[in-house]
């Protein structure tokens, strides 16, 4: 049953541990944005991004990118900065990132520790189980780490049983019952709050942390998100597999990023809307059978708890149950000129800051714009190094 939701005692830290696909974007956005208003009120966000996940990367030792070809982690300082942040503040804090939910028991413990049991407020987003498997795929498959759907459904979604124990993969942190537990063995649990995700209510997260950090009303649930992170179409998500498919083993990381995740998603779901009608993703009868069973579990459990819940846990048993159109063979030809455009838009960007980047290393070694113009790759060279040794001579430290 939910209960009223009531502040959180003032110099309370409230840690939002996501999980991923529950929101977790636009909330942090719209924080993000708040940041000085809300300090004003008392509040603090700390850093300067939307979002934490870079502290939370350095507590759970998780880089980005792929296996072997793996962006370093964030400096060390990133995580201490943020306790000593929070800690430091004399009034509520709050610190969002939905990758303190794939913290383990160790790292959990941790943060309890370092943060402060006394003033330490856990929120945990709950949300249909088919809901956050059709995210999760899709944020999968734009990161270049999966195929089609349902080979993907089978290995990582299907389970033996609801609610069955799991270590690692999609259940280990999208069962917001097995957060509630795994919370609990480091925190009270008058401690933890859970909040049911209604995708028909866009206003109840950002109203719930307004309630719990006593901010003025409407001060996050009034303002628009600055970043969108809608779901792919099935088109759109079938024509990025076919596109990663002919492309991944080229790329690195670091190039796949540019051209998939900031060109093509991101132009998709910041620049293009849909048709109506354009066919949406669907699960297939077993795993909205299991999504539903896996809801029904959910709910009990976290009923049984005894936390305190915020919205109605009844939302999470509304499976996603769009009619499956079969294979997507074409796509819009306007969905692919955005996808391009997308791509080419992303290499502008990166061409006009290598661009910048040269002009400011030509300027400090003294070589004229108009020069590089005209002279060839050779020639610079060879003017650039001439200039190092007559700068060398100078100081008296004749090249041998």
């Amino acid at each position: 049953m939910a209960t009223p939701i009531v502040a959180l005692p003032p110099g309370a830290i409230l840690w939002h541990v996501g999980p991923h696909k529950t929101g977790t974007t636009a909330i942090q956005g719209l924080l993000g944005v708040a940041r000085e208003q809300m300090l004003e009120a008392g509040v603090l966000y700390p850093g300067a991004l939307p979002h934490h996940h870079e502290e939370a990367r350095v507590l759970i030792g998780s880089a980005a990118g792929w296996e072997g070809d793996k962006d370093a982690l964030p400096p060390s300082e990133r995580w201490s900065d943020l306790v000593s942040a929070v800690r430091a503040h004399p009034g509520r804090s709050v610190v969002s990132s939905e990758f303190f939910g794939l913290a383990d028991n160790a790292q959990r413990a941790r943060i309890v520790e370092e943060i402060g049991a006394e003033r330490l407020h856990v929120l945990i987003a709950a949300r249909n189980p088919g809901s956050i498997a059709l995210s999760t795929w899709q944020q999968v498959l734009r990161d270049g780490k999966t195929g089609a759907l349902d080979p993907w459904l089978e290995s990582a979604f299907r389970r033996p049983e609801p609610g069955a124990a799991a270590a690692k993969g999609f259940w280990s942190w999208a069962d917001a019952a097995a957060q509630v537990e795994a919370w609990s063995t480091v925190l009270p649990i008058e401690q933890i709050r859970v909040i049911a995700i209604d995708e028909t209510d866009r206003r109840l997260l950002p109203t719930a942390f307004e309630q719990l950090l006593e901010l003025p009303a409407g001060l996050l649930a009034d303002a628009t998100p600055p970043h969108s992170n809608r779901g792919l179409t099935a088109p759109e998500s079938e024509l990025l597999r076919a596109t990663i498919e002919l492309t991944r083993a080229q790329l690195t990381w670091q190039q796949f990023s540019l051209f998939f995740r900031s060109g093509y998603a991101l132009r998709l779901v910041n620049s293009r809307t849909p048709a109506p009608g354009e066919p949406k993703l669907a699960l297939p009868v077993w795993a909205q059978d299991q999504a539903a069973a896996e809801a029904d579990t959910s709910i009990a459990r976290i009923e049984g708890s005894g936390v305190g819940v915020i919205g109605d846990l009844d939302a999470l048993r509304r499976v996603p149950s769009h009619a499956s159109t079969g294979p997507i063979e074409t796509v819009p030809v306007e969905l692919a000129a955005e996808a391009i455009a997308g791509v080419l838009t992303a290499a502008q960007r990166r061409i006009e800051k290598l661009e910048k980047q040269n002009a400011r290393l030509r300027s400090r070694r003294g070589v004229r714009a108009t020069d590089d113009a005209e002279l060839s790759g050779r020639e610079l060279a060879r003017r650039l190094a001439g200039k190092a040794r007559s700068r060398v001579t100078r100081r008296g430290d004749a090249p041998r």
